[in-house]
């Protein structure tokens, strides 16, 4: 690698790493932080919070800032007329461009694996998080919106008066050790045991329904465990693709198809008996909706690893754009050289993002349509380095 590709090289980093850290910096402090304190979640909760949110940041912002980076060295290059110079001395432009393109095809997979850490790492850590510390931030919460939900758990309340809910309202859903609660009371407090870590909700003069057991009054007080609530473990056979891991969707996906399969059996039953009268209109529409859920979750399950990597290629796309942009536009403007490579971006790629993963989740043409956006932001690219290199 030559001086002039280690200097162009250097200073694509450099940018790239300070645009990279302010706006990761501003999004999770100044954002998480802002919107914590705004839900009522207590500091330490929220402090604790933070290095989770990290991954999540990075893989919207990595292509947005090595735009930024190529827009501002590139445009700086050529309104210094240093491209022009480089031409001059015989010098191929894509000398300089070709070592940016590899960063940004290595940052490409680096984002990819992104969403894995974020299934993987981020989101089981956030959950562990406020499981542990669930009664503060259910406080915290309802202090300020008199509702809180999370993870088949409600509360409604009428109001907070130091730990004591008052009138409030419990939805709980069941697990397989315990039915689902409803309860109504005149006063509870929630208590975290210092031993298990198991939520405890004390309660007095209220009524309880435990799903279909009935309906049981008390005047006394009395003590529900919830338990399934502290469980870290995230459920992969009810979780959405997008919080598996890549380990993970093989074996959802296999698992899906054998759903598919036996509802297709199913209802193919139901639809030929030779009973006209055994056939029950309210089972099939039940057996079809249970066909059209599964189905669709296989559909998008199937799409999903590449849905992620197309994403990722996001970075490639992007700077495939800027280099070309920033040359043409002879500024040292970076600012206005980033929004003119940024608004086609906006107005094309992310359409055409959106509708390609949702034809891909449909079922239709198999996983190819994530792409679209991909292949035509490359391929505009692809002309106008041409265009550059020529001219």
């Amino acid at each position: 690698m030559s001086t002039i590709q280690r200097y162009v090289l250097w200073e694509i980093i450099k940018i790239f790493l300070l645009c990279l850290g302010i706006t990761v910096l501003l999004m999770t402090v100044g954002g998480g932080v802002n919107e914590g304190l705004k839900k009522g979640l207590p500091p330490g909760v929220i402090l604790n919070m933070l290095p989770y949110f990290i991954p999540e940041m990075l893989r919207y912002t990595i292509p947005g800032c090595m735009l930024f980076a190529v827009c501002t060295v590139f445009g700086r290059m050529a309104a210094s007329s240093e491209i022009t110079a480089i031409k001059s001395a015989g010098i191929n432009p894509m000398e300089l461009m070709w070592p940016v393109l590899t960063l940004a095809y290595f940052l490409s997979f680096f984002t990819f694996w992104m969403y894995d850490a974020c299934a993987a790492w981020s989101r089981p850590n956030l959950h562990r998080v406020v499981a542990e510390s669930l009664d503060d931030t259910v406080y915290g919460v309802l202090r300020t919106q008199r509702n809180f939900k999370m993870s088949g758990f409600s509360v409604t309340v009428k109001s907070v008066q130091d730990r004591k809910l008052i009138s409030p309202t419990f939805q709980v859903a069941a697990t397989d050790s315990q039915p689902s609660i409803y309860l109504e009371v005149e006063e509870a407090e929630l208590k975290t045991d210092p031993e298990t870590g198991i939520l405890q909700l004390m309660c007095r003069d209220g009524t309880v329904e435990f799903g279909d057991e009935g309906k049981f009054e008390f005047p006394d007080e009395r003590v529900i465990y919830l338990d399934h609530l502290n469980s870290i473990e995230l459920n992969e056979d009810s979780s959405t693709p997008a919080n598996l891991t890549l380990k993970a969707i093989p074996r959802q996906i296999e698992r899906e198809e054998g759903i598919v399969e036996e509802a297709q059996t199913d209802l193919a039953a139901m639809i030929q008996s030779e009973d006209p009268e055994a056939i029950d209109p309210e089972a099939i529409d039940t057996a079809r909706n249970h066909l059209d859920h599964h189905q669709k979750r296989l559909f998008r399950l199937q799409a999903e690893r590449q849905r992620r990597l197309s994403n990722g290629f996001g970075v490639f796309c992007f700077v495939c754009m800027g280099i070309p942009v920033a040359v043409w536009r002879k500024s040292s403007d970076n600012v206005s050289t980033f929004f003119t490579c940024f608004l086609p971006i906006l107005l094309l790629y992310y359409p055409l993002l959106v509708i390609g993963e949702q034809t891909a989740r449909d079922g239709h043409f198999g996983a190819a349509p994530v792409w679209i956006a991909d292949a035509v932001l490359i391929a505009i690219g692809a002309i106008l380095i041409w265009r550059v290199n020529r001219n």
